[in-house]
């Protein structure tokens, strides 16, 4: 009798040590619509995802607990932050009120100048598997901005050389940097979000987003979906995006390191194959 008594006292504390081991809900605004590509981490831990395209989320980890939080973040709504365990599997999140501004009329004289790293295939940089979309991963470039300059961004352009997905959606991302340092907060005001299906050469119109940028900046490219392509070799699902030689360091982040960190690749200092199209002037 006393085996057993001990027997359900174990099993009721294993129960909740992994009880708080898998967490999953739905991401909802105002009006119950699922709001797609959600940040969602762990308060203080390297654990995290994306919603899916329909607001659906699902954390497992060993290492959540019950004092864990989650912490909910999209560029369109307020960061929410939820205890666990959650009360409610719909997490609503309201939108953000953004005030209009300024408009600046110019009539300084303005030049189309190519920044960044033009694209070389068959020096491939990096490769995004499975494991890394669906979970925030960022890879980005600094672009620095000449002195007494203003750059209005234009377009984007890349170069995906081996994609082995049915489909993979992507977001664009811009951050300021402050003191030398890559904020953590995006400035762009709109969500950036494409879907790619074979590998090409990707060049995306940026010319309505209004970015403009007076000090040096990062850009990057986040990877949130994808659909698995059965057919292929596990080792043949990726993508790669070409490097350039002597152009570094690279930058990287995800929900689970929600610091960037500067990495250099190889001897030859490689970084990301990525340039954008600016209009240029002075201040």
């Amino acid at each position: 009798m006393k085996f057993l008594y001990k027997l359900i006292i174990l099993s009721c504390l294993l129960f909740s040590i992994t009880s708080y081991a898998q967490i999953k809900g739905k991401c909802v605004d105002t009006s119950g619509k699922g709001i797609p590509y959600v940040n969602i981490s762990i308060k203080g831990k390297s654990i995290g995802t994306v919603s899916n395209q329909n607001g659906d989320f699902y954390l497992k980890n060993k290492s959540i607990k019950e004092n864990d939080s989650l912490i909910f973040s999209h560029l369109n709504f307020n960061k929410k932050i939820v205890p666990i365990p959650l009360i409610v599997k719909k997490i609503e999140l309201t939108p953000k009120v953004e005030n209009l501004e300024e408009i600046v009329i110019s009539h300084k004289k303005r030049k189309f100048k190519i920044v960044g790293n033009q694209t070389q295939r068959g020096n491939s940089l990096y490769g995004i598997r499975a494991k890394h979309i669906g979970k925030g991963h960022e890879l980005g470039k600094i672009i620095r901005v000449r002195k007494n300059k203003v750059y209005d961004v234009k377009n984007i352009q890349f170069t995906i050389e081996r994609f082995g997905f049915n489909f993979a959606t992507f977001r664009i991302n811009f951050y300021n940097i402050i003191d030398g340092v890559v904020d953590l907060e995006k400035i762009n005001k709109t969500n950036l979000i494409y879907k790619i299906n074979d590998d090409a050469n990707v060049k995306i119109d940026l010319s309505t987003q209004h970015l403009s940028f007076s000090n040096n900046f990062l850009v990057a490219i986040e990877w949130i979906d994808f659909e698995e392509n059965h057919y292929l070799r596990e080792i043949d699902k990726v993508i790669t995006i070409p490097s350039v030689n002597h152009t570094g360091p690279m930058y990287f982040r995800s929900n689970k390191h929600p610091k960037w960190k500067k990495v250099r690749i190889s001897n030859y200092n490689r970084s990301l194959g990525i340039h954008l199209r600016v209009e240029q002037y002075s201040q």
